[in-house]
């Protein structure tokens, strides 16, 4: 069977999901690929490392059952509480009873909201912020947030007196404080937990520590157990997320670095935000399962075709639940390589589920430095559980998203330590899969003679520059480093150099760093040139003397996209994304971004998610429409005094004085390279590229991505125009220079509100 290789456009908005930041969920679509591709129904599929419900629902629809695991007993909670939710009814009751609950004499509710008490700016009415912003250098909040319903005025406002004084009265390390210290690292535990639990609540304002404790206290009282309990548990996980001074302000480009706060931070209102996350949970919950198995037991002995069971648990436990060889498929996203996310993962499980809960996370939590090489152990022994599990034919595959490249390299070499054998590693933007196979291969196993160390390096050298300049020259274009990372790491596993490295004596270096540094010496080589990314920490690499190459990628893809869409009435993002992926297998895998701008290009909308091709894009319609801009173009210059004529292998030109002052190639595809290639026949020329509208977003899209492109495109000065702009001219009863510049451009100043002309 062929390996499964498209992934699905775009990613969800990570503020709308709950507890974004310990969970790397597996992109919906994804198991139900691999789930048809590999297994039959009834069979069940594991899921070792559960993150979410999207995994559950796609294998269960398939009429295939699911076990899901995970060791962190907060996104069990999660992922039960999302397919087994409590009725809409009763968590809205719980919520409100909550709210109702006597403190001080009036409602929680009102006594949680007014921590956040204000003053409107407009009218001086009492108000309730939604929430402050704090400057972390200053150590208080600058800015609040706030919506008055008596004279309707929304928005931010600055900090006044009367709210630092209001701030100042929570007090910072009373009952509250020590109930929630006690709670996460006890007297007598040892110094090292509780230091680390000290600093970790420092990630909270004291107004907001002592809104969560108080919550916390009353979440309890009403509900010491059952499931409104841990409903309300898994609210409160939401609520401990969003409300910890981790998030940034609204439409902040700020990284998030591990732990540190960043420069501005939001101190959210305990309760709204409380509130907030109702709606979140049951947007998860939006599908219950109604098989889902009670206990492990339950799901064992049960004879339904389509059933699942999730709960706590460990890989190497898994031996005593399911018999060797029994699986066709296990689908995971592996544990991420991120100690904030451990330390974050231990308080708030701790915090909402009891210290005995989350005893499995202890020894991450200690683990204060991400070590790539530890991670790569650990998850060695964890894979040769799963490979145990796996029949001869079995997959094994790891979805990673929004991982580090050395997480990728170290799962690599644990696989290869666990004699997996590599199936086929994608990658796509962030995203990357690894399938893997329980069959190392006799072919691969007589490699394993270990050569000298400097004899290994040079191995390592060679493969890594070959499988480079392979994948660069099947794109034909600048290729981004992650596409370049996935093309090496998949050739020398396939190589058995991995296996080589882990059995050679390499001293004091890792594995992981031997191979790293003979890749590094690899890309110095002089066939290769780096380029600027379009971020700042990322590479393009090219070659430096291209030579009989294919056409771009991003050109072919777009061909591709419009003869998928012209190939079906109507069709899904998903579908659309499937088909298009479909014709670029492996390294050829191409973004996510391109191919939904050449969605964007090329389709309409015409319901929510389903597209299909313009009646303007269909090729007949097209090609004369070029020639009608043609004539345009030549119509247009001689009445702005030129001398209009055709102009191999151009497609018009405007000559004065027996001299060419403009070349004009017309095109309806972005076919930038095939107009750029036309560049040394310039000369003194003004060139541009004429386009349909509906390319320029394509078009600026390829540029963005091209360095070598948008250099070319300064040098020789080309410039771009729409379709519809020359259409425009042509009606116009008078054209000069002066109207011809307000059209020309991607973002011409014609389309800009209140543009204005420059006069040079």
């Amino acid at each position: 069977m062929r390996p499964i290789g498209y992934f699905v456009p775009g990613e969800p908005e990570r503020d709308k999901e709950v507890l974004a930041r310990l969970r790397w969920p597996i992109p919906g679509g994804v198991a139900r690929a691999y789930v048809l591709a590999y297994t039959e129904p009834g069979d069940v599929v594991l899921e070792p490392f559960c993150q979410g419900p999207a995994v559950v629902r796609e294998v269960m629809a398939e009429a295939r059952r699911v076990l899901a695991l995970n060791f962190d007993p907060s996104l069990v909670l999660l992922v039960r509480s999302a397919l087994a939710p409590l009725p809409a009814h009763e968590l809205d009751a719980a919520v409100t009873r909550l709210g109702d609950y006597l403190k001080q004499g009036q409602p929680l509710r009102r006594y949680l909201m007014d921590l956040y008490a204000t003053t409107c700016p407009a009218c001086q009415h009492p108000v309730v912020a939604d929430y402050f912003v704090w400057d972390r250098e200053r150590g208080e909040p600058v800015i609040k947030y706030l919506r008055c319903p008596t004279c309707g005025r929304e928005g931010e406002a600055a900090v006044e007196a009367e709210d630092r004084d209001r701030l100042a009265q929570v007090p910072r390390r009373a009952m509250h404080y020590h109930y929630v210290l006690d709670r996460l690292a006890p007297q007598p535990e040892d110094d090292l937990l509780r230091g680390r639990m000290e600093s970790l609540l420092q990630l909270y304002t004291p107004r907001n520590l002592y809104a969560l404790a108080e919550l916390t206290l009353k979440i309890e009282a009403l509900y010491p157990e059952g499931p409104v309990r841990q409903a309300l548990m898994a609210l409160l996980l939401d609520c401990l997320d969003r409300s910890s001074s981790l998030t940034p302000v609204p439409r902040s480009t700020a990284r998030q670095r591990g732990l540190a706060r960043p420069n501005r931070y939001l101190e959210r209102n305990v309760w709204l935000t409380f509130e907030e996350a109702v709606g979140r949970l049951k947007a998860m919950a939006v599908r219950p399962s109604p098989n889902l198995a009670d206990s492990i037991e339950a799901f064992q002995s049960s004879t339904r075709e389509s059933d699942a069971f999730i709960g706590p648990g460990l890989v190497r436990d898994l031996a005593r639940l399911l018999p060797p060889r029994s699986l066709r498929l296990i689908l995971t996203s592996p544990p991420p390589l991120d100690s904030a996310a451990w330390s974050l993962a231990y308080m708030w499980g701790a915090w909402t589920l009891g210290r005995e809960a989350v005893g499995s996370l202890r020894p991450l939590f200690r683990q204060r430095t991400p070590d790539p090489m530890w991670y790569a152990r650990v998850m060695s022994g964890s894979l040769r559980s799963l490979a145990e599990l796996l029949s001869d034919e079995g997959r094994l595959v790891l979805v990673l998203s929004r991982q580090r490249t050395e997480v990728v390299e170290a799962l690599l070499l644990a696989a290869s330590k666990a004699r997996l054998g590599v199936v086929a590693l994608f990658q796509q933007g962030a995203d990357y899969r690894l399938e893997l196979t329980p069959t190392f291969g006799p072919a691969l196993l007589a490699q394993l003679a270990q050569p000298s160390a400097p004899a290994l390096e040079g191995e390592i050298r060679r493969v890594a520059l070959e499988a480079a300049l392979e994948v660069i020259r099947a794109r034909g274009e600048p290729t981004a480093w992650r596409a370049v990372h996935a093309a090496i790491q998949q050739r020398l596993a396939l190589s058995g150099l991995l296996v080589r490295v882990l059995e050679s004596d390499a001293g004091a270096v890792s594995p992981l760093d031997l191979l790293r540094s003979q890749v590094t010496e690899a890309l110095r080589e002089p066939v290769l040139q780096a380029l600027p990314g379009v971020r700042e920490d990322d590479t393009l690499w090219w070659l430096s003397e291209p030579s009989d190459l294919p056409p771009p990628l991003c050109d072919r893809v777009e061909e591709a996209a419009h003869q998928v869409l012209q190939d079906n009435l109507l069709l899904a993002e998903t579908g659309f994304a499937a088909q298009v992926c479909a014709r670029f297998p492996g390294p050829l895998t191409p973004e996510a971004a391109l191919i939904a701008v050449c969605l964007r290009s090329y389709g309409r909308e015409i319901t929510a998610g389903h597209w299909q091709v313009r009646p303007e894009d269909l090729p007949a319609a097209r090609t004369e429409e070029r020639k009608a801009i043609i004539q345009d173009l030549l119509s247009l210059g001689q009445r702005l005094g030129y001398e209009p004529a055709p102009c191999e292998p151009f497609d018009a030109a405007w000559l004065q004085g027996g001299e060419v002052r403009a070349l004009f190639v017309v095109r309806w595809r972005a076919a930038l390279s095939e107009a750029l290639a036309l560049s040394p026949q310039v000369e003194a020329a003004v060139p541009y590229l004429v386009i349909p509208g509906g390319r320029a977003e394509l078009v600026s899209y390829k540029l963005a991505h091209n360095p070598l492109w948008q250099r070319t495109v300064e040098q020789v000065g080309w410039r771009f125009i729409k379709y519809r702009h020359l259409r425009q001219l042509k009606s116009e009863p008078e054209v000069n220079e002066y109207i011809l510049r307000t059209v020309v451009g991607l973002d011409p100043i014609v389309e800009r509100e209140a543009g204005q002309i420059p006069l040079f």
